[in-house]
């Protein structure tokens, strides 16, 4: 009986770790969506040759890949396949956002685990590299999903007609 008690409370104490960590990325989302904005307005990505599915299939990726590395390494191989450069090497978009996904390895996912740690909750019985891991991959699923919807809206607005004062 006191083992299925000690489980019962080990597993409420993961699922207690696993909510601060949510609450401590959806309390970094605005820092996220400016990164964002920030990437796709200097890069200008709208406007070059890059379509909405390109940024969908990379979010895809995020979602159905349990490692940044992969997704990374997507965004290498578009890179190489966009010779012309009219897509994902348009003004260093690609290497800007693997720097950017980099950069939410090491700050933002050292935020959480300061914040959580702060917060008194208890360490998860993952191995610190792991859990700093799926933080960060829980970081870089945010970060692309905001990507791709800013993106799309960026992609529209450029084909919207110009409006006319008068």
């Amino acid at each position: 009986m006191s083992e299925n008690l000690s489980t019962r409370e080990k597993e409420r104490s993961q699922l207690r770790r696993q909510m601060a960590i949510q609450h401590q990325i959806e309390r970094l989302m605005n820092t996220l969506i400016r990164s964002v904005k920030q990437l796709v307005d200097d890069t200008q990505i709208a406007e070059s040759n890059m379509e909405k599915h390109q940024l969908k299939n990379l979010l895809n990726v995020a979602l159905e890949s349990p490692s940044v590395e992969v997704v990374k390494h997507y965004i290498l191989y578009q890179m190489g396949r966009d010779t012309a450069g009219t897509s994902w090497r348009y003004r260093q978009f690609g290497e800007r956002l693997i720097k950017h996904l980099d950069e939410l390895g090491k700050t933002e996912t050292e935020l959480v685990l300061g914040a959580i740690s702060a917060e008194g909750k208890p360490a998860g019985s993952a191995p610190y590299f792991t859990e700093k891991d799926e933080i960060w991959h829980q970081l870089v699923r945010a970060y692309l999903g905001q990507l791709n919807r800013y993106f799309y809206y960026a992609k529209e607005k450029s084909r919207w007609p110009q409006e006319t004062s008068g």
